[in-house]
């Protein structure tokens, strides 16, 4: 019989970028390991992240039986290349918001997902030395489709509080990256909501799901999820709302955890503990 205040884990997501991945893009051993006795275990796994499925697939090793991905700051649940839930901004919706940005702030950076595609007008191989395939378009004349999400360069913004004010209300925007970027998404969407879709199809309670993240697009499904765990890079408001803390992605925070869950055949109390 397990104690009061502890759960059974049954389900285990976690952020990609500054959580599952180290600074260089990796997943470390340790990690891959105890992942593994995990999926030997049939406890399921899900990787919740912004990017899109064509960027993170090379990422994430593969062999694993129950592996779940959750695209888009959970606009998009696939598994087996299957899209099994969506929640997309509508094509004319997506045009309006881009095509005010450009009036509003003259230069500013703007990609736009669609379609599994990425699509934007700037050449982005200028910010990363590792780029996904993109397309650099003029958006006055692009055909719009169902988008996944619009990213835009906040530097270009000086007062936040315009966007807030014009953004539709069927649509909300995330600030990530230190400020820098801004995720547009259908207001329905995030991480936790891609979480509890997934959750439903497989049958497991939310509060039989652990999370890991550092950043402001991972607080929902932090809060949310049974046990929420935020990494030891994350900010503080990040570490507040967790569980428990755990330590960097670069020293293995997310197997640290795991390999204690393991040890108590994957029990845990919510009062959380601090690395």
């Amino acid at each position: 019989m397990m104690r009061e205040n502890t759960m059974k884990m049954r389900m285990v997501v976690t952020d990609l970028d500054g959580t599952l991945l180290r600074s260089d893009k990796s997943v470390s051993e340790r990690t891959v390991n105890v992942l593994r006795r995990l999926d030997d275990m049939d406890v399921k796994i899900a990787v919740a992240t912004a990017r899109a499925s064509r960027s993170v697939y090379k990422l994430v090793p593969s062999g694993f039986r129950n592996i779940y991905y959750i695209f888009y700051n959970g606009a998009s649940v696939y598994y087996n290349n299957e899209e099994i839930y969506s929640r997309y901004i509508d094509a004319v919706k997506a045009k309006e918001i881009v095509l005010w940005f450009l009036s509003r702030y003259p230069g500013i950076e703007i990609s736009l997902e669609m379609l599994g595609n990425l699509y934007t007008n700037f050449d982005i191989r200028k910010m990363e030395s590792w780029f996904p395939p993109f397309e650099q378009v003029d958006f006055q004349t692009l055909e719009f489709k169902p988008a996944g999400k619009i990213l835009v360069n906040l530097r270009y913004v000086g007062d936040i509080s315009e966007v807030y004010e014009f953004l539709p209300d069927d649509c909300r925007i995330i600030i990530t990256d230190n400020g820098a970027l801004g995720q547009i998404l259908n207001k329905d969407v995030s991480k936790a909501g891609g979480v509890k879709a997934l959750a439903e199809v497989l049958g497991i309670g939310l509060d039989e799901v652990i999370s890991f993240g550092d950043d402001y697009n991972d607080i929902e499904m932090i809060r949310e999820c049974g046990i929420g765990v935020a990494m030891g890079n994350a900010p503080q408001d990040i570490k507040d709302a967790a569980d428990i803390i755990t330590a960097s992605n670069d020293e293995d925070g997310v197997a640290i955890i795991l390999e204690k869950l393991l040890e108590n055949n994957m029990i845990i109390s919510k009062s959380g503990f601090i690395w």
